[in-house]
């Protein structure tokens, strides 16, 4: 029993813990790292599924718009109606939820439109739609139409 007490070869084992503690501390600080951005980028993820078919809706709403398409035709955009668009920003103001700022960018081979109100709110989303733009009435380009929708609670 007396060697047992006497016995000095453990002195050292409070500052070899440290090391051990040291460990474990990083590991449990990666460990909520990564659990954190999953749930961030499951988060980003569930809203943009949550909103595509909202933002599907908009955008085929918004192709059959008198305001930019032409008369009789919808998916088929007229050049004339859009050049007039960036003027007004408040032409896609029905469209969205309350409080949601809707845009729509109109691209077609070297031309481009822009419309709408982009918002300041950390969450948007976007949904790309073709559509045909009809410069004169000879020649009719192919584009897209980009409906995004920012602000908002969601």
């Amino acid at each position: 029993m007396s060697l047992f007490l006497n016995d000095d070869r453990a002195v050292t084992e409070p500052y070899t813990d440290l090391p051990a503690l040291g460990l474990v501390a990083i590991g449990v600080l990666l460990f909520s790292y990564m659990v954190l951005s999953a749930y961030s980028s499951y988060e980003a993820k569930t809203y943009y599924a949550d909103r595509k078919d909202d933002l599907r809706t908009m955008a085929v709403a918004i192709a059959a718009d008198t305001s930019v398409a032409c008369s009789g035709m919808s998916w088929v955009l007229e050049a004339q109606k859009l050049d007039n668009l960036s003027v007004r920003t408040d032409v896609f103001q029905g469209y969205g939820c309350p409080g949601e700022q809707v845009a729509a960018g109109i691209e077609g081979g070297i031309f481009a439109w822009s419309g709408g109100r982009h918002g300041d709110g950390t969450r948007s989303a976007s949904y790309r739609l073709p559509v045909a733009i009809k410069l004169n009435d000879a020649l009719c380009v192919p584009g897209t139409l980009t409906v995004t929708a920012s602000g908002g609670s969601g």
